[in-house]
């Protein structure tokens, strides 16, 4: 499948039409879009995700959510994306059409045609806030369903899945975070990736399905207190989500402000910059001024990282007695079980010698008396407890935990949590802060020492209101910090109130009827989950294979053998559903931290388990990459434009700004490109031309 062409028409700084040929021919399989910050690459990835998706956009990029709750909610985001130009016209609609060719479809239509290429159009209009999606035949332009669902269906079926969807329009850069994800985290995000690619999401989704059809036929034997109970947990839950919704309205609304007040710093520099009377270079002041800004971003990242690590000391400091309590309750099981074993085998012994001392059939003129067969009961029921039975003091315990099984999970869990961390982390942590802290402060002192030295009373008014906005700023981010706390403390809530909500539903009494379709969905559950683990198990070997692979492509650091940085990757299959973890180890075999690679070593490990989870893929898909190569050094650039885009996929689209696909090395990859686009922007529209920045001409 792919992309052939997508029309915008006056959404957002796109007025009129304007349209991108995405056609790509055989090795030539990368299309080039190039763009300053702010020319309208993000927003040309937005208006794909739209027509695909329409009010579901926020589920595919975290920024699009943000942009939506700046607006309050969807019809008012998406009525302030009609451009400025054609409101002033009276215009009220806008629209984004993609072709769609190479689809393999085989009688999916009632109709029974065997389509290929196909257009779909999302149209807004703005008045009535009405939203039209449409699919159509490129060859007969007859619409192929009415109602509304079967279009949805259809594309997450056919074309790509809205899951999948992050994973074919990213972001490199913010992609890369996911390196900073907790091993759960991690799990689940990868979990749903290959379980999209591999088509194992239809089967998950039926799991949990069936999971809460078993929940509700327990919820519903609830009756008096129980029952009031379980509502008004159900309704802290309903509560708590709504308040984390307004926070995170609110978050983005600051977040807006932000933008604008950095907006304002960055018009404050140029004109410093350019008026300074400093004996510093202009450039030299803006390589401060950006290597300043990074420096910033890693920091708040690094807060986010050490703020995560500071709620697992307490756990870390209690480590031991949680490993005690956890050593106690697996011996408090045991105990258990053996009790539970005993009783039933000394069920079966009774029953066993009851059987056979006076039960028939019995010896013909047999002499055993009731004297002889009460000696031989007696013998035989002390040989079996002998042989069966534990002794007393094997297994004693002074005393037992009264906990029930959601509270025996969280020991484990939170174990589990603490294990997964080591010393070696919170050092690097802090110590990496404390590294970033010191940088930034020798960049703030460099940079005010150069703008002391200016006389120009009017640069000194701009100083002010850049110390102005930059307060101002911090100030917001200090609110996105209590923010934070806010939202986390909800989610602690929510968590604890899950448990509370669990442990009731456990004592309810529930009646054979819903106990009988309770089992028969557990086995059911239990099946498709062997399923879909039998499924990954299979492509695990495979996915640690090629992620290996990639790396070593990738980083120069493995282009000897002597010098090897990763040397095997391995995949595991998380119980309990936890997803999958991959664990990179060096030639020692000793695992590398996630945590202790270089920013853009991250990159490089995000970019080859997305490239090894895509081979996977049922069928091959059009990828779309924002931001492509910010993190990377000059090496590492080289070897990703010349060994990981030209066979990412069948059709790849690039949407870089000079920095980062400069016109030399576009020349080193010339071979693979099928078009070139470069975005131009007069400060309220965006306008195309065919080629690349220093190489362009307008279209005809």
């Amino acid at each position: 499948m792919k992309f052939d062409k997508l029309t915008i028409n006056n959404f957002r700084q796109y007025y009129k039409d304007v349209v991108f040929d995405f056609s790509t021919q055989n090795e030539k399989n990368i299309i080039l879009i190039g763009g300053k910050n702010g020319y309208g690459k993000t927003n040309l990835l937005l208006s794909l995700v739209w027509c695909l998706y329409g009010e579901k956009i926020s589920l595919v990029d975290e920024n699009f959510k943000k942009e939506i709750q700046k607006e309050k909610n969807y019809q008012q985001f998406m009525k302030q994306s009609l451009n400025w130009d054609a409101a002033k016209e009276s215009q009220k609609t806008f629209f984004v059409q993609l072709q769609v060719n190479d689809l393999e479809l085989y009688d999916v239509i009632s109709s029974g045609q065997n389509l290929t290429n196909i257009i779909i159009k999302r149209e807004f209009e703005i008045f009535s806030m009405t939203e039209k999606l449409s699919i159509t035949n490129l060859i007969n332009g007859k619409e192929l369903f009415d109602d509304e669902y079967e279009k949805i269906t259809f594309i997450n079926d056919f074309v790509i899945p809205l899951d999948a969807a992050k994973f074919v329009f990213f972001d490199a850069e913010k992609i890369a975070a996911m390196a900073e994800l907790t091993t759960k985290e991690e799990g689940h995000v990868l979990n749903d990736a290959l379980g999209k690619v591999l088509g194992l999401d239809l089967y998950e989704d039926l799991i949990e399905d069936l999971k809460f059809y078993s929940q509700s036929l327990k919820r519903d034997g609830a009756k008096g207190n129980i029952n009031e109970q379980i509502l008004d947990k159900e309704d802290t839950i309903k509560r708590e989500l709504q308040n984390i919704e307004e926070i995170e309205e609110q978050n983005a609304e600051i977040l807006g402000d932000i933008e604008k007040l950095r907006a304002n710093v960055r018009s404050y520099d140029n004109f410093i910059t350019q008026h300074s009377n400093t004996s510093f270079s202009k450039d030299d002041r803006e390589s401060l001024l950006l290597e300043q800004s990074k420096t910033r971003e890693s920091l708040i990242i690094l807060d986010d990282r050490i703020n995560y690590l500071g709620e697992i000391v307490p756990l870390a400091i209690l480590s031991s007695f949680l490993e005690d309590v956890s050593e106690h309750l697996k011996s408090q099981d045991q105990i258990n079980n053996i009790v539970s074993n005993e009783d039933i085998s000394s069920s079966k012994v009774e029953l066993l010698i009851e059987r056979l001392f006076n039960q028939p059939p019995e010896p013909k003129d047999s002499s055993f008396t009731l004297k002889d067969k009460m000696f031989y009961y007696d013998k035989a029921m002390t040989i079996c407890q002998e042989l069966f039975q534990q002794a007393d003091d094997e297994i004693s315990l002074p005393f037992e935990h009264d906990l029930n099984n959601n509270e025996k999970a969280l020991i484990s869990n939170s174990l589990a949590l603490v294990n997964l961390q080591s010393k070696d982390v919170f050092e690097l942590a802090f110590q990496n802060f404390n590294n970033q802290k010191v940088k930034l402060e020798e960049l703030n002192s460099t940079i005010n020492r150069m703008d002391s030295e200016m006389e120009d009373e009017l640069v000194i008014e701009y100083l002010t209101k850049r110390e102005k906005s930059e307060r101002q700023i911090s100030d917001f981010n200090q609110q996105l910090g209590v923010n934070k706390e806010k939202i986390d403390k909800i989610n602690k809530t929510i968590n604890r109130t899950n448990i509370e909500y669990k442990s009731l539903l456990e004592k309810i009494d529930v009646t054979q009827s819903n106990k009988t379709k309770m089992l028969m969905t557990k086995e059911y559950i239990r099946t498709l989950q062997l399923f879909i683990d039998a499924q990954k198990e299979l492509k695990k070997e495979a996915l640690a294979k090629n992620i290996l692979f990639e790396m070593r492509k990738l980083m120069h650091k493995l282009n000897t053998s002597e010098n090897q940085f990763v040397s095997d990757v391995k995949v595991t299959i998380l119980a309990d559903g936890g997803g999958l973890k991959i664990t990179l180890y060096n030639l020692e075999d000793q695992e590398i931290k996630k945590e202790v690679l270089s920013q853009g070593e991250k990159q490089i490990y995000i970019s080859s388990l997305i490239k090894a989870i895509l081979k996977e893929s049922l069928q091959s898909l059009p990828i779309f990459i924002d931001t492509p190569l910010g993190r990377l050094d000059d090496e590492h650039i080289k070897n990703t434009l010349l060994y990981y885009y030209p066979d990412l996929s069948e059709q790849v689209i690039i949407l870089s700004t000079n920095n980062e696909i400069t016109p030399r090395r576009l020349n080193d990859i010339n071979k693979y490109v099928s078009r070139t686009y470069l975005l131009e922007s007069n400060g309220a529209n965006t306008t195309v031309k065919d080629g690349y920045f220093k190489m362009t001409k307008y279209n005809d």
